[in-house]
């Protein structure tokens, strides 16, 4: 029945007042059926022409008819049920000239005082892709026979109204509703908002254009570390495997088609082609995806811009200095082979910057190393001075002129000025002033106001000046502390053992002796079923190799305690060998001594010093500590 059918002769003769326009006579509105490809606007029909509100309406769905055309075709056809698989395949659904429509027949109705038990609201995104419902919390919720297939039809009323097609892209919904239902089922209520999808289309997909982005040049910053302004970062370093580059590939969009059934056209974006400019040397391997183009470096070294979109990976980097202006920091870890060159040989300016870090594999400067700068590498050489402000860290470090700090395995000094050297092996040609803390010292020539502290060995050429102290103290090492830390950790850690071990033996012990008679019977008991030619019951059996086993893991705790006990007892002889590092010690000088000038030998245990004032001319080639440890008594033996 169409709309304005249903409508004609359902009302009476309209009487008006003599000054007023106001209705004053309706005839009552009945249930009407009838189909419509617009709910909403139909509703909105039927209530104004029964001069009633549209919220006054309701209606229910009683069956419906999907139809779809092409877009140059005059009439539609109805979709079948053997047609829906093929139908909503994604390239049909998306065919731009594809048309859908929906007929509901619905009974039209003026709505009575009941509401529907449970509260749902709908929701959708901006393009009506997909669609929502949302169920709302309620403490008290009736369960019925019945209410799966109420709240399915609440949802369809509700989507009808929206213009929403029905039976269409809305796999697993019914599941949702079953699970739904059958909570309220047991608990009786909605103990939270449950959202779920109930209608999901084809959103449309913009052309995604082409990006490099480029992984080298981005730094992981950690949030609550101090910023260093000084950190430019211009020269970029990577380490073998590291991802130095990202093509990401451009991509295509699609068109989608929304959850009404209406066509939503591609908006076109204009492609790039830059991401496909990049070049690479063999250094560097180009790894293709799905989605992007990852380049990876196959060897650790500087990142180089050979020019414009073409890379290459260097493993030495010669500049003419290291500067906040130039470079920034450098760091590249000095666990990558990395070297770098710094040429400049000027005596009057820095090769490294003032606030400059550098840490990499081999540094090799010939110039001078600049207030604040800190460089950490395997190798350092430095031609010119370091600052008094510098700090450098390192396996094998060469200065020419030392007034900073340096902290190596082997260092090698020209000029100690005032600097302050903590090493293994030290080796300085001149001292004047400073502060030195090794195991082994060697000096050709010493000036004044030298402080030397080894744990081993100190050795001169001559000592021309005064003030200078020649300390042999086993907490000059470096790392003392930590080894001595570590050595009485383990040694705790050892003792907790050997305690644990001993009372697990204790309790085993215990365990054999209480039933060893028992086990003396249990075997008699085997031997004699054995000999009768009867097989003995498991148990038995059982019992018998419960006690062997106990007896097994009796004597494996016997020797783990007795290993445990040879442990400690090398690490205490370690310890005391650390802290005693001093009575194998010697300083040796290979002219004569002048005046003002200590020797000082310092002893752990008992916690006293030996010490000898050295006088003009004095010949003492070789001072060592002698004296009885225990007695705390030393004096220092002196051969000329």
């Amino acid at each position: 029945m169409k709309i304005e059918e249903a409508i004609v002769g359902l009302f009476d003769v309209f009487k008006k007042s003599d000054n007023q326009d106001e209705i004053v006579g309706v005839i009552a509105f009945e249930k009407q059926v009838i189909e419509s490809t617009n709910i909403a606007k139909d509703l909105n029909k039927i209530a104004k022409a029964h001069n009633l509100m549209e919220k006054d309406l309701d209606f229910k769905i009683l069956s419906f008819k999907t139809y779809y055309k092409n877009v140059d075709s005059s009439r539609y056809k109805e979709l079948k049920e053997m047609e829906r698989e093929s139908f909503f395949k994604e390239e049909n659904i998306l065919n731009p000239t594809l048309e859908i429509i929906q007929k509901l027949k619905v009974e039209v109705f003026k709505k009575s005082g009941s509401k529907f038990p449970i509260k749902i609201a709908l929701g959708a995104n901006k393009s009506f892709t997909q669609i929502m419902a949302t169920i709302k919390k309620q403490d008290k919720v009736q369960y019925f026979d019945g209410l799966e297939a109420e709240i399915i039809a609440e949802l369809d009323r509700k989507k009808a109204k929206q213009g929403i097609l029905l039976g269409c892209f809305d796999d697993g919904v019914n599941a949702e509703i079953k699970k739904i239902v059958s909570s309220i089922r047991v608990n009786k209520k909605i103990e939270e908002n449950i959202t779920f999808t109930i209608s999901k289309a084809y959103e449309m997909q913009k052309n995604t254009p082409g990006s490099i982005i480029y992984s080298y040049k981005t730094k992981k910053i950690d949030v609550n570390a101090k910023v260093d302004h000084s950190d430019k970062g211009f020269m970029h370093t990577a380490k073998e495997g590291d991802v130095i580059i990202e093509v990401i590939k451009q991509k295509e969009g699609k068109a989608g088609r929304n959850c009404r059934g209406e066509f939503l056209p591609l908006k076109e974006v204009e492609l790039s082609s830059e991401s496909s400019q990049i070049k690479v040397s063999d250094d560097i391997e180009a790894r293709d995806m799905a989605d992007k183009i990852q380049y990876i470096a196959k060897r650790s070294g500087f990142i180089n811009e050979v020019r414009e979109h073409e890379f290459e990976i260097r493993d030495e980097l010669v500049v003419d200095e290291v500067s906040f202006k130039t470079t920034g920091s450098i760091e590249t870890g000095d666990d990558k082979d990395i070297k770098i060159n710094i040429e400049c040989n000027d005596s009057m300016s820095d090769a490294i910057g003032a606030g400059v870090n550098i840490e990499t594999s081999e540094i090799r400067a010939g110039g001078n190393v600049g207030n604040g700068a800190t460089v950490k590498a395997k190798v350092i050489e430095i031609g010119g001075q370091t600052h008094q402000s510098s700090s450098l860290h390192g396996g094998d470090v060469t200065i020419n002129l030392h007034k900073g700090f340096v902290d190596g395995e082997k260092i090698t000094i020209d000029l100690l000025d005032g600097g302050k050297v903590v090493g293994d092996i030290v080796h300085i040609k001149k001292a004047s002033g400073g502060e030195i803390y090794a195991k082994e010292v060697y000096i050709d020539t010493v000036l004044s106001n030298v402080n030397v502290n080894a744990s081993n060995h100190i050795e001169l050429g001559k000592v021309e000046g005064e003030g200078n102290k020649f300390i042999i103290d086993s907490k000059a090492q470096r790392g003392f502390k930590e080894k001595v830390e570590n050595l009485e950790s383990n040694i705790i850690d050892i003792g907790i053992n050997i305690t644990q071990i001993i009372k697990k033996i204790k309790q085993i012990k215990i365990k054999i002796n209480h039933e060893k008679e028992t086990t003396q019977n249990i075997y008699e008991r085997i031997k004699y079923l054995r000999e009768t030619g009867v097989n003995p019951p498991s148990s038995l059996i059982l019992k018998m190799k419960e006690n062997q086993n106990r007896i097994k893991e009796h004597n494996l705790l016997i020797k783990e305690l007795k290993d445990a006990k040879i442990e400690k007892e090398t690490l205490i002889e370690n310890l005391k060998n650390l802290q005693s590092s001093v009575f194998e010690a010697k300083v040796i000088n290979n002219s004569a001594w002048r005046e003002f000038n200590e020797v000082i030998f310092v002893i752990i245990d008992p916690p006293v010093t030996a010490s000898h004032l050295l006088k003009d001319g004095e010949i003492a080639r070789e001072i060592t500590l002698q004296g009885n440890q225990e007695e705390g008594e030393f004096t220092l033996n002196r051969k000329g």
